[in-house]
């Protein structure tokens, strides 16, 4: 292998975008005329008829298929749920994909008649929506998913057909100049806190009502729900997935996207911004330990038209995404409809197992779910390693969506289309020859049963009484349990509170106990003494929710009884279940109590390694963070440690960013401590960073000079602990410029140790003396990739710094190979003219879009024998910095175990083509603040006080949202095009084997 030098930046990301269905690429289009293709060489795929089909799957052992319903009586089904008797009610998405004007879609009524477990009678409910998507029965009627509204639907006179329509919440997508039919809100589910719940989907929206008139919801990149007895109360929920929303046995709430098929939501939204001086983790974690976009196991064959697609991408003929490097399988492209399994039919060992559809991979994926301290992780299913728990070999079969039925088993809902795909990603010299419409007069619901299940008998609970609902919360099916939870509390009858209570208190099934908490809590018959007894409760997901419930009923109890509820809070600081004590945390900060701040004290001692937790109490101390920090201070082994000195530092942070007299007082007492001088200087950093924030400084709460003094003399001496050193160098970017420059300047040198290096990096880029730029770039020539990665991003944050290096451009110091393309872009396109002008003349005209010759050059390395292990040294120099390969690299850009199925050939084209498509989520922002600096880089996540953006080597800039003046999607990757330079086809054919032998 020869690897020629490069001068390149090894910080440079190769964000290996994975593909998914109904992806639309941001690339520009490509230009040329589209290839043409025959009818003849696109040779379509004839259905299977419903009494042959069941031949047609590979059904995990000891488990079957049967068919509960099927064309004629129903066709196109996406959703479907059922009534307190048992009746279903499925959507018909029969204007799928291309034809919503026509207002085709449909919702049928199914019945079983003769108790034998297959519908036979069907009625049209309702017909003459356009892309209905979602449905949910309450109170003798439907709430419809409709964009952009939620209809209610309501037949009044029992023929079987709605005769009464109504729109209670509209905005859905509002804003959107196209709606994408794949990204429309879905899945109405009923949640333990009587409210219903709803996926949102990719399109967002801004939702008024009739019912919280001069009120808009905002709705990006957040679910929702609302109480169906109070439409007037709907608000935003933690979420954000495409297509499915689930909640498990205890109230977790699980979501998926495309080509993410499980992700867990940690925390209410509601939490999330309360605390304007603290950002949160994201509120929703990915939690499949195979990765997002997993390996799937398809025993279907290719569909021609996505060959020929496949083909054409791949030779630059058209845009768009490249499946499994000419495969059209092999890993998540289209996850939907994830659901927790909560029925009674299937073996105990099944419970709590996720079910997610691969739409496009005609297949049914199923993992377990298992507790990982505060969250959780799933993985394949022992004997599941290498294949799925369904698949079918049939190409219409199209799993959309499940539901946990009345009779315990698992329902499958099957589209039933020859064409899936979304019709935006097919090109339309191929779309002309396919008929998209095809089999929007078929359609299919499974039954997934365990051998030897017997049909049930429908259930009648409508005619149940509030006794024999109550006794229903106890139910081992969980479909029983909410359809009496929900029929309890839309009757309101506060009757049966003796019988609840007496579930709650003494109920043998603790899911019956949780249930009757939030029957009571619905019925507002919830009394102190039973959440009392529900904290002490044996299972712990009875005492996690009786936690929320205190939080919620709280302020209604009379003095005495709040004391009592929180006395016995309090002893839950070192409950054994981590999420009780994370739940706890969170509870904390919504409660007024004069002594919460020793139980946040005793959660921060006892789990000061867990990040959730010590964010959970983090976030509620917004107006208590010093009084903590002085709690905090007894606690030597606290104090000594790493974590616990990053805790005071967070502390310190929120006093200074909340600029309140009293608290900066008690922090300056702190620091005049006898401490360790790396906590000494680490607090005051935090602190200086939150006056910042607040517009203050450092010294007009205390005389630092002391501590700079012992900062400047421990950051330039080599004895002192490195982490110490660390500290100090980062406090001396808060002196003034004049002294703290000569002191900075040489820790940036290359006899440094890299951390003491990429301080003082961090430190003088906090300056806004013109000086800086020429600083770093005196230092240019001998520094590393890792700290020159820091140095650019810092170059670039300011226009006069931008100067110093297109100075430094201009004789050659540094080499136009040192700059990514999207940085290029961004100089060239400076609000700064003076920036745009030196831009223009140093680096050159723009380079012409499209990659296609490089690909080409590099396309032989596809034939040639690679070596992993000299991969991975290529993999080290210039991947490291963004994808993580096991335990190397950073996480920025997609892990590379989870991209490896899709092939060499799509790696290559993403590898040297990277504007080639690029999935929103990677994507380059450019960030101006109000003072004048720039930042590029993927974003991360945003909260309510402050946007994330993610850059190489995991790095995070947090920017405060009151600081932002405007932000820009870039309409690129942050992956810089020429990788490959340096580079020959051997060592690019030994990269590739690298990444696909991971």
């Amino acid at each position: 292998m020869t690897v020629k030098k490069s001068s390149m930046p090894l910080a440079h990301l190769i964000l290996i975008s994975v593909a998914y269905l109904g992806y639309v690429s941001a690339q520009a289009p490509i230009k040329g005329a589209e290839p043409q293709v025959s009818a003849d060489a696109l040779p379509r795929t004839a259905p299977v008829d419903v009494k042959d089909v069941l031949n047609t799957f590979q059904v995990k052992p000891g488990f079957h298929l049967e068919v509960a319903a099927a064309e004629p009586l129903v066709v196109d089904p996406i959703a479907m749920c059922f009534d307190e008797n048992g009746r279903m009610f499925v959507i018909e998405m029969r204007d799928y994909s291309e034809r919503r004007d026509e207002k085709l879609g449909r919702i049928r009524l199914l019945e079983d008649t003769d108790g034998d477990g297959a519908y036979d009678k069907s009625t049209i409910f309702a017909e003459g929506l356009p892309w209905p998507t979602a449905l949910f029965w309450y109170d003798g009627g439907l709430f419809v998913g409709c964009t952009p509204d939620i209809l209610y639907l309501k037949d009044t006179d029992g023929d079987g057909k709605a005769d009464e329509r109504k729109v209670v919440y509209t905005g859905f997508a509002s804003g959107m100049a196209k709606l994408n039919v794949q990204g429309l809100l879905n899945n109405l589910t009923w949640g333990l806190d009587n409210r219903i719940h709803g996926a949102t989907g990719l399109n967002g929206g801004r939702i008024t009502s009739p019912h919280f008139s001069g009120k808009t919801v905002e709705l990006r990149g957040k679910d929702f729900s609302f109480d169906p007895r109070n439409l007037a109360d709907f608000g935003p929920e933690t979420g954000g997935g495409q297509h499915g929303l689930s909640f498990d046995n205890k109230g977790r709430k699980f979501i998926c996207h495309n080509s993410d098929h499980i992700r867990l939501v940690m925390y209410d939204d509601r939490y999330g911004s309360r605390n304007p001086f603290y950002t949160m983790p994201a509120p929703v974690a990915s939690i499949a330990v195979d990765g997002p976009a997993a390996e799937v196991y398809r025993i279907s064959p290719d569909e021609p038209w996505r060959v020929l697609r496949t083909k054409w991408r791949v030779s630059g003929q058209v845009s768009g995404p490249i499946e499994g490097g000419g495969r059209a399988s092999g890993y998540f492209t289209s996850a939907a409809g994830i659901t927790i399994y909560r029925g009674d039919a299937f073996p105990s060992e099944y419970l709590g197992d996720a079910f997610i559809a691969d739409v496009g991979s005609n297949l049914i994926h199923r993992k377990k779910v298992r507790p990982d301290g505060v969250g959780f992780k799933a993985e394949r299913a022992a004997g599941e390693e290498n294949v799925e728990f369904i698949a079918s070999r049939d190409l219409w079969f199209r799993p959309v969506q499940f539901a946990n039925a009345p009779d315990g088993t698992l329902y499958v809902a099957d589209m039933y289309r020859e064409v899936i795909e979304h019709p935006w990603s097919i090109p339309e010299s191929i779309k002309k020859h396919l008929d998209l419409n095809s089999g929007n007069d078929r359609g299919r619901i499974y039954r997934i049963a365990p051998n030897g299940f017997k049909p049930r008998k429908a259930p009648q609970l409508g005619q149940a009484s509030a006794k024999e609902l109550a006794g229903l919360l106890s139910h081992a099916n969980g479909w029983h349990r909410d359809t009496a939870s929900r029929l309890i509390y839309q009757r309101q009858t506060k009757e049966i509170t003796p019988e609840l209570e007496q579930i709650a208190r003494h109920g043998k099934s603790s899911l019956g106990r949780l249930h009757a908490l939030y029957a009571l809590d619905g019925l507002a018959a919830l009394e102190t003494k039973l959440l009392g007894i529900a904290l002490r409760d044996q299972d712990s997901a009875v005492r996690e929710h009786a936690i929320k419930l205190c939080e919620k009923t709280f302020a209604k109890w009379n003095a005495k009884q709040q004391e009592e509820l929180w006395s016995n809070l309090s002893r839950l600081t070192g409950d054994s279940a981590p999420r009780v004590r994370f739940q706890l945390a969170l509870t904390a900060g919504e409660l007024n109590r004069p002594n919460k701040i020793s139980v946040l004290a005793r959660l921060l001692r006892n789990d000061a390694e867990d990040n959730w937790i010590q964010a959970a109490v983090l976030n509620s101390l917004s107006t208590v963070a010093a009084e903590m920090l002085t709690q905090l201070a007894s606690d030597s082994s606290l104090m000594g440690s790493r974590s616990g000195q990053k805790v005071l530092g967070q502390l310190a942070f929120q006093v200074g960013a909340a600029n309140r007299k009293d608290e900066l007082s008690q922090v300056s007492a702190f620091l005049k401590r006898d401490m360790q001088p790396g906590c000494v200087f680490l607090v005051a950093r935090s602190l200086a960073d939150g006056l910042q924030r607040s517009k203050a400084t450092l010294d007009s709460i205390l005389d630092p000079k002391p501590i700079f003094s012992k900062a400047k003399k421990l950051a330039s001496d080599p004895a002192t602990e490195e982490t110490t050193r660390v500290e100090a160098v980062q406090l001396l970017g808060y002196m003034p410029f004049m002294e703290a420059e000569p002191k900075i300047l040489p820790l940036i040198s290359v006899q440094q140790p890299q951390a003491v290096q990429l301080a003082a990096v961090q430190s003088l880029r906090k300056f806004s003396d013109a000086a800086v730029g020429r600083d770093l770039m005196t230092q240019w020539a001998s520094l590393t990739p890792r700290v020159r990665n820091d140095v650019m991003a810092a170059l670039l944050e300011r226009p006069e710094r931008v100067l110093a290096l297109l100075d430094a451009l201009a004789k050659g110091q540094v080499s136009k190979n040192e700059l990514s393309s999207t940085q290029v872009q961004f100089l060239r396109a400076h609000k700064n003219n003076e920036v745009r002008e030196k831009a223009s003349l140093f680096l050159g005209p723009a380079a012409k879009p499209g990659r296609q010759a490089v690909v080409d050059e590099f396309h032989p390395a596809l034939n040639l024998n690679g070596d992993p292990q000299r991969g991975k040294a290529i993999y080290e120099q210039r991947c490291a910095s963004c994808h993580r390969a096991g335990t190397l690299g950073f996480a920025v850009g997609p892990d590379l175990v989870t991209v490896k199925t899709t092939g060499k050939e799509k790696l290559l084209i993403n590898i040297l083509d990277p504007n080639r498509e690029v999935p929103a989520n990677y994507l380059t922002y450019l960030l101006e603040t109000k003072g004048g600096e720039s930042f590029l880089g993927i974003l991360a996540r945003e909260t309510g006080n402050s946007v994330i953006l993610r850059q190489a080597f995991g790095k995070e800039e947090t920017i405060a949202r009151a600081s932002i003046s405007s932000m820009k999607n870039q309409d690129v990757s942050l992956m810089p095009e020429g990788l490959e330079t340096g580079l020959e086809l051997q060592g690019m054919a030994d990269l590739l084997e690298f990444i696909e032998k991971l």
